[in-house]
């Protein structure tokens, strides 16, 4: 997730071209999806009309063709009838009927011709005329156009007929004709050949939506909602109740149907799009049914939308193979640039170390004169000896004058003095490598030190001093007073040459029951605001190498820091520049250096530690369950470059002394310039006399044995 994160930071146009891809691909999807829609509306509306209009053609042709046959009926027998004035009627129709039977190829089942005395002849196509049972007698005196009289399921066809009546005048009466029209015939010629897709077809309901034709022939004679309900109990009607009840109201429309397919004994469920038109045959009520089963419909549309959806589908891919190598090509990218700047950062590294190492030497060098200096002092105490011990006893000589006795009585004075200033410079020069802290009365060691520094200063300088009389004990350690004032008084004694007012005042007083302050303050020429943010790195300087290490405030900070403490500086240009030195304070006796280092740690929230792999993994079963943030690095370069881009990223950084590319001390060293305010613990192997100088002038806080870290720093992390 970490390198996504920081992929999406950097790569903010690969990034930006994902998304905007994703963004019409899902554009592409939704106006896909949109445009079938439309277009599904758009064709369910098409064909409705269309199913409408062969509906309305359907039931226009029915109207047509039964009328025209009503009227061909009348046509035909009422020639026949002034045929028979002058010949025997009833042998005309007799003759009549079969001849029209033949003209008309099965349109009608049978017909039956009943004579004025009730005779009835009945005729069928290809049988012998047979005679029924006598009818009783009809009142009709006059003649009748030929009409619709009613219908009935025909046992022989299972379909319905059509009952024709025409009633004709003869000589001896009124002959009556009745005709049974076969609907199936009438199916085959006006519905049947109307063509609505492979499976669509269209049916005829009466008034009462009993079906009259159907292309099922089971479903011909019941009631559309009654019987199919006795017939099929467990099928849903609630879609065809609706579609019934519009019917029976409206004359004309369409819909989406639920139904089921009649044909299929299974009676399989199917969604149909049906239309109705309404056409009055001699003033009945029929309907006629359009219909067509929407997956027909939808084929051309889906194989479509299959066929647009295959390339959306080709194309999201095609997007995703061009990201994935275009990320793979970014990855690899950054993956060189990260292995060149990892180079490039050990490189520097490596060039700062032996930079560093040429200045420490140089440093080194002059802590030699300065060692060599205390020899001197050591061998010129040696030298003003004798000569104490002789002025003694020229002092004592009752033979010497009273001008010569004072003579050598100020002679006395200047060597005790020379002596003294020897003793103090000698106890200075062999201060405590401060590997060890102990509860120090700072107020004592500033005195002692302000005393150092007094016959230092030089006699041009007024030197004034502000001591708390009272008692402030601070963890630290022996000699480590005189090390802060006199660096910063000499560098107060240098600043103030060019200035009419040389002041130096020094100021030590409890600031809080919690810690104590320790100001210097100078009338000097000032520091220059570029210079105050580099006044504490080390080895900076702006006297050159020949006046000055350019380690002397940065020693001093790391004192500070190594105690708890913090310095800062105030300056003005021409005005004067003040140390501002603030120590917490322990009460008297208090304090262990364990206990103390112990506190310290435990303030310590972001850690990091750099080892090798076999000290990582014993470092790393140590702090399996701590809360604090532990990040493990096992090469210098890395956690080099961590904290070049993050000053503050860690408050502890603890690393051992073996380490690739460059050793713990070195490292401590390049952190040391870029923060500090990091504490640094040196884990080693075994200890060394290196170690306490770099310890005692600030380069780490804290050096331990790598045997006694472990169980230490296992304990702590617990707590």
């Amino acid at each position: 997730m970490n390198r996504i994160r920081r992929i999406m930071k950097k790569g903010k146009t690969e990034v930006f071209a994902l998304c905007l891809s994703i963004l019409l691909s899902c554009a592409m999807i939704f106006v896909g999806f949109r445009f079938y829609q439309h277009y599904w509306q758009q064709l369910i509306t098409t064909e409705e009309s269309q199913l409408q209009t062969m509906a309305e053609i359907i039931g226009n042709n029915l109207d047509t063709y039964l009328n025209q046959q009503l009227h061909e009926i009348n046509l035909y027998y009422d020639a026949s009838e002034r045929s028979a004035e002058s010949t025997n009627f009833a042998e005309v129709l007799e003759d009549s009927i079969p001849f029209f039977l033949e003209q008309n190829e099965n349109l009608y089942n049978w017909i039956s011709l009943t004579a004025p005395d009730g005779r009835v002849r009945r005729y069928a196509p290809g049988k012998m005329p047979a005679t029924e049972e006598k009818e009783s007698s009809f009142s009709q005196k006059t003649a009748q156009q030929a009409q619709i009289t009613g219908k009935a399921i025909s046992s022989e066809t299972g379909w319905y007929e059509l009952y024709i009546q025409k009633d004709i005048r003869g000589k001896d009466g009124i002959y009556r004709l009745k005709l049974a029209m076969n609907l199936e015939t009438l199916y085959q010629k006006i519905v049947a050949p109307v063509k609505i897709g492979q499976h669509g077809y269209s049916s005829v309901k009466d008034q009462n939506f009993y079906i009259i034709m159907h292309n099922a022939k089971d479903q011909i004679g019941l009631e559309a909602r009654t019987d199919r309900t006795r017939l099929y109990p467990t099928l849903d009607y609630s879609s065809m109740d609706a579609w019934l009840k519009k019917q029976g109201e409206e004359d004309r429309g369409a819909a989406l149907v639920d139904t089921y397919d009649w044909s299929d004994p299974a009676h399989p469920p199917v969604r149909r799009l049906v239309a109705f038109q309404v056409f009055y045959l001699q003033g009945e009520r029929w309907i006629v049914n359009s219909t067509l089963p929407v997956e027909e419909l939808s084929l051309p549309l889906d194989s479509m939308m299959r066929t647009l959806m295959c390339i959306i589908v080709l194309y999201i891919l095609l997007l995703i193979l061009i990201m994935v190598f275009v990320l793979r090509t970014r990855f690899q990218a950054e993956a060189q640039q990260k292995e060149i700047a990892y180079l490039k950062e050990i490189n520097h590294g490596m060039e700062t170390v032996a930079r560093q190492n040429d200045e420490i030497r140089h440093y080194q060098r002059v802590q030699s004169l300065g060692m060599m200096a205390s020899h001197i002092a050591h061998e010129f105490n040696n030298y003003l000896t004798p000569v104490m011990i002789y002025a003694e006893l020229l002092e004592n000589e009752e033979a010497l004058s009273d001008e010569n006795k004072e003579m050598v009585h100020e002679m006395l004075t200047s060597v005790d003095k020379a002596s003294n200033l020897s003793k103090d410079l000698l106890a200075f020069s062999r201060q405590d490598t401060g590997v060890r802290l102990e509860p120090l009365n700072f107020t004592k060691e500033v005195q002692r030190a302000i005393m150092i520094v007094r016959q230092l200063t030089p006699a041009a300088i007024t030197l004034t001093t502000e001591i708390l009389e009272q008692p402030l004990y601070v963890l630290g350690r022996k000699g480590m007073a005189e090390h802060i004032l006199l660096n910063l008084s000499k560098n107060a004694f240098q600043a103030m040459e060019a200035s009419e007012r040389k002041e130096l005042h020094i100021t030590l007083c409890a600031v809080s029951d919690e810690k104590l302050r320790l100001e210097i303050r100078d009338t000097g020429c000032g520091i220059r605001p570029d210079a105050l943010k580099k006044i504490f790195e080390p080895f900076y300087t702006t006297k050159g190498s020949r006046q000055g290490t350019g380690l002397g405030l940065s020693v001093v900070q790391n004192i500070v820091n190594s105690i708890g403490g913090t310095i800062r500086v105030e300056s003005e240009l021409q005005s004067g520049t003040c140390f501002i030195v603030e120590i917490p304070l322990i009460q008297e006796g208090e304090g262990a250096q364990g206990e103390e280092q112990r506190t310290r740690l435990q303030r310590v929230s972001r850690i990091a530690l750099v080892a090798q792999a076999e000290t990582q993994k014993q470092w790393r079963s140590a702090a399996a369950k701590t809360k604090r943030t532990l990040d493990f690095y096992g090469h210098p370069a890395a956690l080099i470059r961590r904290i070049q881009k993050n000053p503050d990223a860690y408050d502890l950084v603890i690393t051992e002394y073996a380490l690739p590319g460059m050793n713990g001390i070195e490292l401590c060293e390049i952190i040391r310039r870029i923060n500090p305010k990091i504490r640094l613990l040196l884990v080693a192997e075994q200890s060394d006399a290196d170690y306490e100088w770099y310890l005692n002038n600030g380069i780490v806080d804290r050096f331990m044995l790598k045997s006694e870290f472990h169980t230490e720093f296992s304990e702590l992390l617990k707590e």
